[in-house]
C-alpha cells in the first residue's frame, strides 16, 4: 500500500505540538512509552448558577479517575489502561492513546468547591461546581412613582 506524504503537513503537525506542549517530552523520544504526552481535552464553561468542567474521558474505568479540590485548585488525574487480548505489532495506522493523565484548574473565588458534583456519561465527565450565593446575578424590582 502507498501512502502519500505530505512535508509540510508533519511539520506543521510538529510545529504546532511545539506550540501547545512545550514543556512536554515528544513521544518520538520516548521509545519505550514510560512517559505519556496525552491529556484528555476539556472544556470549561459557566451558566448563572455554576461553573462546569467537562472532560472526554471514553474508554476510561471511573475507578482509575481521582478528582479533588486542594485550596482553589481542581484537580483531575486517571488513567487510560491498554487492554492487550493478543499481540498487536503491526498496525496500520494507531492514534489511541494509553497511560495516565493529570490536568489542574485553577478555581474563580466566586465558586464553592465543597459542594461540587460529578457524573460520568457516555464517556464525558462533567464536573458541576456551584456558585457563591452572594455570586450570583440577582434581579431587584424597582417601583416607579409618578
Amino acid at each position: 500500500m502507498l501512502v502519500k506524504w505530505n512535508p509540510f503537513q508533519e511539520l506543521e503537525r510538529t510545529m504546532g505540538w511545539w506550540n501547545t506542549q512545550p514543556f512536554r517530552r515528544p513521544q518520538w523520544d520516548d521509545p519505550q512509552g514510560s512517559v505519556t504526552n496525552w491529556v484528555p481535552p476539556v472544556n470549561v464553561y459557566e451558566d448563572k448558577e455554576h461553573l462546569f468542567v467537562e472532560a472526554q474521558l471514553p474508554g476510561i474505568d471511573m475507578q482509575d479517575v481521582k478528582i479533588s479540590v486542594t485550596d482553589d485548585t481542581l484537580q483531575l488525574h486517571g488513567e487510560r489502561k491498554e487492554e492487550r487480548t493478543e499481540d498487536r505489532d503491526n498496525y496500520h495506522f494507531r492514534e489511541a492513546q494509553y497511560g495516565s493523565f493529570a490536568r489542574n484548574f485553577r478555581l474563580p473565588d466566586y465558586v464553592n468547591p465543597d459542594q461540587a458534583t460529578a457524573r460520568y456519561e457516555k464517556g464525558v465527565l462533567t464536573i458541576q461546581v456551584p456558585k457563591r450565593e452572594e455570586t450570583k446575578p440577582k434581579s431587584i424590582a424597582i417601583d416607579v412613582k409618578g
